[in-house]
């Protein structure tokens, strides 16, 4: 019997599992209470997905040897394939407690209390099992995985680079370090990793993503196709590699690919919604794969269907999600007599480029109460289109629906012949002393008499998602104040590194420590003769205020700017400079040097 035993025991090692299971049944035809070839046949039974039966036999083993840590360990990892977690967690205390030094019992209880959610659990019984064992590579990696949950990244990084140095053949711990560099942002160490990964695991769609995005985070975008090419050849049905590579068909303004693979998106994600241009789509009909298309028909100037599509943006897409008013939300309906609640949306540009939309609003009858951050309150206070203005957080007066900004263009069918551009829309608030220019004599005076006061802003919040590509090195944009004749005015509030430094040494009157929020800011812009901002909410508040105001956009630019052209329909007032080739600010700030000398 022993020797029927260690063969059926060499088949399962060697993953021979029809045989082992052959052999631990015949084991058990002539001895049915063999307590080891109960629990091991529980095993593969497990592995096939026959689990009644796996947790059947290896109950049946405890019970026979109720002392057996191995059973005990056994029957949690039947449970734990099961999905029976409480009960294999469990299982694993019982054989921590029956064997105290039984390191897989920790790293398996690690596992399942993480798929339980008890994350700092999980935490606890991986880095027990590390102590028992140092070299536990997959503790570690799981470790990392379980620390990035807990928003804990730098620890979660040296436990990522732990697991590669103990096992540098160990394809999974270099993918896991690719992810986790990634989100720190050392993308250098996340490519290293990621070619680590392919190397180890060619035929891994998940080492050829992760090895992807690597490489859009370095901007080799041309790579980084061909490394979603070889995700797709191996996994075609996974639609966040086909949404990748649109976006990064995209950001290489190759839109009409981008705009197929968006369609692809959503074929493969099972999203595409039939006789979608011939009739109104519900919101509630869009899933998260509409999102970018819908971006990308924005861009392309399809305001019908992008518009009609943007409002998938409430499908789990970087987190937003509607305001849990009681009202209903406004669908068109007749708004005489009515209140309703205009909420604002995503950062503070959106809501001044929209806010154009609310005296429409007005003249359907609307009683508006206008929602907004606490920096937009003091610009809008006084606004005569609304009836009131609440901050976020607070509680609402009486009212009868509500919507957001940025459902408005789609309400007003918004196409590129209908936008509502009549400038100045915004409010424009009285001078205060604290905002009120003075001249600084530190510039001589141009041929014309008086200095040309320009505001400028260079970088944007860092909090977006495309601010690296967005905000241009102050080190770059500094040459434009070599020009004479030009006194410079930063309204620049969000610096980079090393700008605090580099600023005071620049021809430049920072008015930041003079503006509180975008009332103040407003002020100070009207003073101006010109603006010249990245793409920023600086842009859109020189635009709604009707000042002449010159956009530097990136090769890629956000949907606002669609593609091709130096104007804006959005902003009568405004003039684009755009990058020709992607990272090349300095042909940008030549173009807008050698505009200023024109005027």
């Amino acid at each position: 019997m022993s020797n029927l035993l260690h063969q059926a025991v060499a088949a399962h090692q060697a993953n021979n599992l029809p045989e082992a299971e052959r052999l631990y049944r015949a084991i058990l035809a002539s001895a049915p209470e063999q307590a080891d070839a109960l629990a091991l046949l529980g095993i593969v039974c497990g592995i096939k997905g026959d689990h009644a039966e796996a947790i059947k036999l290896v109950d049946k083993a405890v019970a026979l040897d109720p002392q057996s840590a191995l059973f005990r360990f056994h029957q949690g990892s039947v449970l734990m394939n099961a999905k029976k977690l409480p009960a294999a967690i469990a299982a694993f205390h019982q054989a921590i407690a029956l064997q105290p030094g039984m390191v897989q019992a920790y790293y398996n209880l690690g596992n399942a209390l993480r798929a339980a959610d008890d994350w700092m659990g999980a935490i606890d019984a991986y880095r027990q099992a590390i102590k028992l064992n140092p070299q536990y590579a997959e503790a570690y990696n799981n470790l990392a995985l379980t620390l990035v949950h807990e928003k804990k990244l730098e620890e979660a990084l040296e436990q990522a680079k732990r697991t590669v140095a103990i096992a540098p053949d160990y394809g999974e711990g270099w993918r896991t370090l690719c992810n986790i560099a990634e989100s720190v942002k050392e993308y250098k160490l996340a490519l290293e990793a990621g070619e680590h990964c392919i190397a180890l695991m060619p035929d891994s769609h998940y080492a050829w993503f992760g090895y992807g995005v690597a490489l859009n985070r370095l901007d080799r975008n041309e790579e980084a196709i061909e490394a979603y090419k070889r995700a797709l050849a191996l996994k075609p049905e996974r639609a966040d590699i086909w949404d990748n590579l649109g976006q990064t068909y995209q950001s290489l303004n190759r839109l009409e690919e981008a705009e197929a693979t968006f369609h692809k998106t959503l074929e493969v994600a099972g999203q595409v919604i039939a006789d979608e241009d011939t009739r109104e789509v519900a919101e509630e009909e869009y899933g998260n794969r509409h999102w970018h298309l819908a971006l990308m028909e924005l861009l392309r100037g399809k305001y019908k269907q992008g518009f009609a599509r943007y409002r998938s943006r409430f499908k789990d897409v970087g987190g937003l999600k509607r305001p849990n008013y009681h009202k209903p939300l406004w669908k068109g309906e007749s708004l005489a007599d009515k209140t309703m609640v205009v909420c604002d949306e995503q950062g503070y540009g959106d809501t001044l480029m929209l806010a154009r939309y609310l005296p429409l609003l007005k003249k359907q009858g609307a009683r508006i109460i206008f929602s907004v951050h606490p920096v937009l309150k003091n610009l809008f206070l006084n606004w005569p289109v609304i009836d009131g203005i609440v901050l976020h957080g607070e509680v609402l007066p009486r009212y009868d629906c509500y919507t957001s900004v940025f459902d408005l263009p789609y309400r007003f069918g918004t196409i590129m012949e209908t936008i509502p551009n009549d400038v100045p829309y915004l409010p424009l608030p009285e001078l205060n002393e604290r905002t009120t220019l003075r001249e600084s004599g530190r510039i001589p005076l141009s041929s014309r008499g008086e200095e040309l006061k320009v505001g400028v802003v260079w970088g944007g919040s860092p909090l977006h998602s495309n601010d690296m590509r967005r905000s241009v090195p102050l080190s770059i944009f500094a040459k434009l104040f070599k020009q004479p004749g030009i006194q410079f005015y930063s309204l620049n509030r969000d610096l980079k590194a090393g700008d605090t430094e580099f600023l005071p040494k620049l021809p430049v009157i920072d008015l930041v420590p003079r503006i509180e929020d975008f009332a103040d800011a407003a002020r100070f812009v009207q003073q101006m003769d010109l603006i010249i901002t990245c793409d920023s909410a600086t842009a859109h508040l020189a635009g709604g205020l009707g000042k002449t105001v010159w956009t530097l956009l990136p090769y890629a630019p956000d949907w606002r700017w669609l593609t091709g052209r130096s104007d804006s329909p959005w902003y009568p007032t405004m003039r684009l400079f755009r990058q020709s080739k992607s990272g090349d600010w300095a042909e940008v700030i030549e173009q807008v040097s050698e505009a200023l000398k024109k005027i």
